[in-house]
């Protein structure tokens, strides 16, 4: 039954806004600005550029709610379009900018710490593969429930529970790699 509620008010709030209705859109922004960051952030591991990208999300999409088909979700479709976003943004940022030599040297000069433990947890994550990466995102840093992952990826749950497993399986297995090389050393 909420769920019921829950897409009830999500119809009216889209029915609003596709007559105009500003605030209406505002609702729908508040709603899914956290998981249009997570998805932003997935693709390119900043969280200003990712908070960018999510406001540039709903430039667009406010401009182009018209072409919003009655059938589709609007969370996949906010969803969609900010992949497109983060991913041309993503693209300009690797054409602008590479690590220097040097910046790679300080980087490899960091002490070990509880810091450098989150970084190492964060590395293993942005190495993994872009819908993967977002399923971890969106369920770990945002707290999102399989359900609402589902809706905003367009997939079923079990692929959700299925990319979470795999993504387990391996930042622990990196984990186990990274902390095997640091005890030889």
């Amino acid at each position: 039954m909420c769920r019921d509620v829950k897409e009830k008010t999500e119809t009216t709030l889209i029915r609003a806004a596709l007559k105009g209705d500003a605030d209406s859109f505002g609702r729908l922004c508040e709603r899914y600005y956290p998981a249009l960051v997570a998805i932003a952030y997935s693709r390119l591991g900043d969280r200003d550029l990712a908070q960018d990208a999510a406001q540039e999300t709903f430039f667009v999409a406010f401009r182009n709610i018209s072409k919003l088909n009655s059938h589709e979700h609007f969370s996949r479709w906010v969803a969609r379009i900010c992949r497109n976003i983060a991913s041309d943004m993503a693209k300009a940022r690797s054409r602008e900018k590479a690590l220097s030599i040097e910046d790679c040297r300080s980087l490899s000069k960091k002490d070990s710490s509880e810091h450098d433990d989150v970084e190492i947890v964060r590395s293993i994550i942005s190495e993994l593969p872009v819908k993967t990466k977002e399923v971890i995102l969106l369920r770990y840093y945002n707290q999102m429930s399989y359900e609402q992952i589902s809706d905003v990826m367009g997939i079923s749950q079990e692929a959700v529970n299925g990319r979470l497993r795999r993504a387990k399986r391996i930042v622990a297995r990196q984990l186990r790699r990274r902390a095997s090389v640091e005890v030889e050393l």
